[in-house]
């Protein structure tokens, strides 16, 4: 009985994994909340949306599930296409962060905000005031 109990002691002791740390190599966003950025017509840089990684991890690779938004292997997400309130004055799209451990996603809701000046005329504005 001696035997058995020191052996269910040793082999609880040798299966306690408690020491070790789990760090994960995964790219995170971090809060899973939806994002929404405002952005005037006419301008084609949205903002920097960027995941954390442990120090370690490969490097993050970032993509966009809208054609008209590309993001940048730095995380700065830009329009294809010169934003029109007219045209479409919401843009929506989800930003991928992955690498060789796996991946992480958020949502971006990008609103267009009118403005009175309009960009294919001839004629030259000052200051322009957005609605």
């Amino acid at each position: 009985m001696k035997r058995l109990s020191l052996f269910l002691i040793f082999f609880l002791i040798s299966c306690d994994n408690s020491n070790e740390v789990n760090v994960s190599l995964v790219p995170d966003f971090g809060y899973h909340i939806d994002r929404i950025v405002s952005v005037p017509e006419g301008q084609t840089i949205v903002g920097q949306f960027t995941a954390s990684i442990p120090e370690g991890a490969s490097q993050i690779n970032y993509s966009s599930s809208n054609i008209d938004l590309s993001i940048s292997s730095e995380g700065l997400l830009s329009f294809n296409i010169l934003p029109d309130y007219e045209t479409l004055n919401e843009h929506l799209t989800v930003i991928t962060a992955s690498n060789d451990s796996g991946s992480d996603q958020i949502n971006v809701k990008v609103k267009i905000l009118d403005t009175l000046c309009e960009f294919n005329t001839a004629a030259v504005f000052n200051s322009c005031t957005f609605e």
